[in-house]
Formats: C-alpha cells, sequence, structure tokens
C-alpha cells in the first residue's frame, strides 16, 4: 500500500525468497562459492546449515537460477515431510523422469539411467532439499543409498542439504555416522554484521525501484540491527513495517522513531499471535482426555505392529538390582546383556507409550520395564537402543539430552528376562 508513495516498483522487504533481492554479504558469498565449487567438483554431499531466517531459501533459489543457466539439470524438496519412497518419486518427478512403477528399485534403476544418459551429455544433476532437519532418520539413511549411483570416477548426482542447526544434530546420531562422513562440504550461514545492515537495506531498496529519496537514516539502521540481529528476514520485517509507519506519517526519511513505532505494531502482533496461542490451548484442552488416549492407543498400534516391540526387561545384575546399579565390564557387554539408554520413569504405562510412540522413526529398539510388584510407588522405565558398545550408547544418550531436551538420561547395562516379555 506504501508503493506509490516512495516511488517504488514493488515491495522491497518481502519475506518471500526472491533471488533478485539476494544480497551477498561476505557470509553469504563464502556459502555460494562452497555451493558452487561443490558441484563443480562433484563433491557428492553438500551441507548449509543455518538459523532461522538467515537466507538459507533465498540462497537455495539464487543457486538454481545460476544452475539453469549453466545447463545443470535440477531437482527442488522444499519441505521433505516424506517417506522414502514418497522423496524418491518427488525427485524423479522434478527431473521430469516418466514412472509408472511404485516399487523402489524400479525408482532407483529409472534416477540411475536418467543420471547416467546426464553425464553421458555433459550435463551435471544437483538434488536439493531445503528444511532437510524435518527428513525422517530412515529417509536420511537412504539418501546415502541413492548418492551410491556413481561411475568409477565420479558422482552422478550431487545432493545438497540445507537446513536448521538441529539437522547438524541429527547429523551426528550414531546411525547415521557412514552418511556424516560423506558430507565434505559444509557451511554455516551466520546473521549479517552491523555495517552490512545498511549495504542490505540499501541494496534491496534499488532493486525493489528506489531512486534515492527514500532514505534511512543511521540512527534507524541502529535500531534495525537491535531488533533484528543481523537475520535478514527480521531486517525485512522491521524495514517493512517502518515504511508502513513512514506512509501513515507521509515521511520519505526513516528515522529511529519511525521504526521505533513500526516495531511497536509488531509487538502489537506478537501479542496477538501469543493470545490466539492461549485461546488454542484452551480449546484443546477440553478434549484432552480424548487427544491423550488416542494417542496412547496408536502408539500401542504401532508398538504392536513393529517387529521391534516393546519389551520389559530386567537389569543384568539379576531379579533383585536395578539398572542403574548394573556395573558395566570394561565397556563391552557380556554375551546375553547389552546397552541401553534410559530417556526416563513414568507413573503409568500410557505415559511411557505416548512417550514412545515420538521415536517410532528413530530406527532404535523401543523397550519398557514395568515395576515390580513389590514397588508401592513404582515406576515404568523407558528404554531406547541396543548396544553392545557402551560409548555408542552414551553418544546417543548425549544426542537426547541435547536435540530432544531429556533431562534423565542414562546409561545401563541389560538383559532380556524372556520369562516377563511383554506379550505384542
Amino acid at each position: 500500500m506504501y508503493e506509490e508513495f516512495y516511488s517504488l516498483r514493488e515491495k522491497p522487504f518481502s519475506l518471500t525468497p526472491d533471488p533478485r533481492f539476494f544480497f551477498l554479504s561476505e557470509n553469504h558469498r563464502g556459502a555460494f562459492e562452497h555451493l558452487l565449487y561443490g558441484i563443480k567438483e562433484k563433491e557428492g554431499f553438500i551441507l548449509i546449515t543455518g538459523e532461522v531466517g538467515a537466507g538459507k531459501t533465498t540462497l537455495c533459489r539464487a543457486l538454481l537460477d545460476k544452475l539453469e543457466s549453466q545447463g545443470t539439470d535440477t531437482a527442488l524438496i522444499l519441505n521433505p515431510m516424506f517417506s522414502g519412497l514418497e522423496l524418491l518419486q518427488c525427485v524423479l518427478g522434478d527431473f521430469g523422469i516418466p514412472s509408472s512403477g511404485t516399487a523402489k528399485k524400479d525408482l532407483l534403476d529409472g534416477l540411475n539411467r536418467f543420471l547416467l544418459n546426464q553425464q553421458a551429455a555433459g550435463r551435471s544433476s544437483v538434488l536439493i532439499i531445503d528444511e532437510a532437519q524435518n527428513l525422517p532418520l530412515p529417509v536420511l539413511e537412504e539418501l546415502r543409498i541413492v548418492s551410491n549411483l556413481e561411475t568409477e570416477k565420479e558422482k552422478l548426482l550431487q545432493i545438497i542439504l540445507m537446513g536448521q542447526i538441529e539437522l547438524k544434530e541429527k547429523l551426528s546420531l550414531p546411525r547415521l555416522r557412514q552418511l556424516n562422513q560423506r558430507i565434505s562440504i559444509r557451511y554455516h550461514l551466520q546473521p549479517l554484521a552491523q555495517e552490512e545492515v545498511p549495504r542490505y537495506v540499501h541494496h534491496r531498496l534499488t532493486v525493489a525501484g528506489s531512486t534515492g529519496d527514500l532514505r534511512f537514516t543511521p540512527g534507524a539502521l541502529r535500531e534495525i540491527y537491535r531488533y533484528s540481529q543481523g537475520i535478514p528476514r527480521l531486517i525485512n520485517l522491521a524495514c517493512d513495517r517502518a515504511l508502513l509507519a513512514g506512509y501513515a506519517e507521509q515521511t520519505r526519511e526513516i528515522q529511529r522513531q519511525v521504526v521505533s513505532r513500526g516495531l511497536k505494531s509488531l509487538e502489537g502482533e506478537e501479542t496477538a499471535r501469543k493470545q490466539s496461542r492461549v485461546t488454542q490451548r484452551l480449546a484443546l484442552g477440553l478434549a484432552g482426555v480424548v487427544i491423550f488416549f488416542l494417542g496412547a492407543l496408536t502408539a500401542i498400534l504401532f508398538l504392536r505392529s513393529d517387529r521391534q516391540v516393546l519389551k520389559q526387561i530386567a537389569p543384568a545384575g539379576g531379579p533383585g538390582s536395578s539398572p542403574a546399579a548394573a556395573a558395566p565390564l570394561a565397556g563391552q557387554a557380556q554375551p546375553g546383556s547389552f546397552y541401553t539408554v534410559q530417556l526416563g520413569a513414568y507413573r503409568t504405562e500410557a505415559e511411557a507409550v505416548e512417550v514412545a510412540s515420538r521415536f517410532k522413526t528413530a530406527g532404535y529398539p523401543l523397550f519398557l520395564a514395568k515395576p515390580k510388584a513389590a514397588e508401592r510407588e513404582g515406576r515404568h522405565r523407558l528404554y531406547l537402543g541396543k548396544f553392545s558398545d557402551k560409548s555408542e550408547a552414551e553418544e546417543l544418550g548425549k544426542t537426547f539430552q541435547k536435540v530432544e531436551g531429556f533431562s534423565g538420561v542414562e546409561v545401563v547395562l541389560t538383559s532380556f528376562d524372556t520369562a516377563r516379555e511383554k506379550a505384542p
């Protein structure tokens, strides 16, 4: 609504990832050069991470424009909440590969034929997955298998994973160590430095058609940096509201006070969002009991359908000892026993099952130890994983503490008590 007043062709601070507005800060230039180098040298896997709003998706769009001008075939997956089969189907569809089969082998064969033909024609093929932190663990593992499509001399497909910091934590899981080792280029996008913010604002205004009569004062730019801390998405948000406030006051010079008034309108929006979330929580609370039991039922149905059914385990130290008291033997489990990660202790079995349902795609077996009949206030203990090496269990435990926020994680040595195995 303010474009005509400021003589702009379009909104300069839109939140959409338009590559025309891509600003090559020192850090973003480094990320762009790393991407181009990795693709040119056929490095296989490339990892780009950054905070929310750091400009990953805009970088991705700018890269696509560059690759298309170079005759490189690309496939872009924006929000990969897919199974392995669905992801393969999306990749083939984005590359324009016709496929009527639904078997994974048929899809991989079709992709391999396409990549070999492209290589013979002197063309490169690149798969870009944005928001890759949302990829389930089994799908990340399958990407490693897709990366095996290669000749004796080079990779046929370059795979770029773009995601938030959680992606780095995910890749550090023991289960994904083979994939993690294949990532040869890594780059982390940093926020803009304070001295880069004026250039960023001027760049976007120029692209939008500003002729120079619209000006942000130094004080206004300092206020924008204070609010955004250099994160491009927040800079856009602050500048857009500042222009709106300036339009209301019919001024083409955006001063610090104008920015402050624009930011106050954002605070009002945030308050409204918080109130909306409170209302939603109240509505959900009315159906809380129903949701809880439905969730527990879903988890039980899943666990019953998996060959790794929730099983009751007993401590390796014997019927009278506790898991925490079982002593490790030189870091290696003895025959008949194994290390596992205790995630927590819960008052009811339903609570433990509800927590377990969150990790149905984690790729590790789950176990549930019920309290002994003699215990007055016994707890249902939930365990994850089965390791012969204690260090692997400890690594998984640290990851769950850091990524999932579990505070009572503990590595214990256990063994099956087959006489007390929980029925499927």
